[in-house]
């Protein structure tokens, strides 16, 4: 069942899962290296306005390949090169259900 974002409060806790996974993953080591907390947010957000859309960790991981390859290189973020974090976003999406 995909997460419904009816309230601020839906929202606020689909970014808050969706931050975890991402700050987690932090794929240029961004935030590993002391970068500010908010340095992957744009990509966060735009992560979150997909988040109905997604229904298994496949399409999680084709939903953080375009993210992250409009923001930075398709080469780089291929489905299956996010294929490991999109299965950790799936899962952070379902327990919110």
């Amino acid at each position: 069942m995909p997460i419904t974002l009816r309230t601020r409060e839906d929202y606020d806790r689909a970014f808050a899962a969706v931050r975890a996974v991402i700050h987690a993953w932090d794929p240029h080591d961004l935030i590993h290296m002391g970068a500010p907390a908010d340095e992957w947010d744009d990509e966060i957000a735009r992560l979150v306005t997909k988040v109905a859309t997604i229904h298994s960790a496949d399409e999680a991981a084709r939903a953080v390949s375009e993210v992250f390859s409009e923001a930075f290189s398709p080469a780089e973020f291929t489905p299956m090169h996010c294929a490991e974090v999109g299965e950790r976003l799936y899962e952070a999406l379902r327990a919110l259900e």
